[in-house]
């Protein structure tokens, strides 16, 4: 009689777990759902204004629109390497940024000077005046569209330089040049 009474016991505890487990499966999604659910977030996407040179060679600077992937570099730095390696995608802007210019870094001090510092081919030899301009100016608006930028100091290899090709000074910060807008 004992037997019998463990065994129903057994089988009854057994029967009560089923049913818990049973329970708790339904209610929580699978991993496989989990990724799912976590695949369908939209992504988180940035948005800035880069300047580029007019392509009829007009002293103008035309706004262009970059969206990117949200990533973990600040939003002047993010538009300053997307003007350097990105090209124009209206037909109306040229490129101005000389191939191979790279970002090196963005500093940007207390009182609002920015410190950008590009790798060597910035300082293309035999840019003529017009290029040497609407490149530091490109720099120079693209970065100051930011509330938190003034100015802006460009460098070479961490140096600051006199001219980038021998035309215009640029040993002081710049400020942004609206007559170019």
């Amino acid at each position: 009689m004992m037997k019998k009474f463990i065994v129903m016991l057994l089988v009854l505890c057994a029967a009560l777990l089923g049913g818990c487990s049973e329970q708790n499966n339904t209610n929580q999604p699978e991993k496989s759902d989990k990724v799912a659910a976590a695949q369908q977030k939209p992504a988180q996407n940035i948005s800035f204004i880069v300047y580029r040179a007019a392509a009829d060679g007009s002293e103008k600077l035309l706004p262009e629109k970059i969206t990117l992937p949200a990533n973990d570099k600040s939003l002047p730095e993010n538009a300053l390497i997307a003007l350097v390696s990105t090209k124009p995608q209206d037909a109306r802007m040229d490129d101005v940024v000389p191939i191979g210019t790279k970002v090196l870094s963005l500093k940007i001090d207390k009182n609002g000077t920015a410190y950008a510092d590009f790798s060597k081919e910035l300082a293309k030899k035999g840019q003529g005046s017009y290029g040497e301009m609407m490149l530091c100016y490109a720099i120079t608006n693209t970065l100051t569209e930011f509330k938190e930028i003034k100015r802006v100091q460009i460098l070479v290899e961490g140096k600051k330089v006199i001219t980038l090709s021998g035309h215009m000074d640029i040993e002081d910060p710049l400020e942004r040049n609206k007559t170019l807008l």
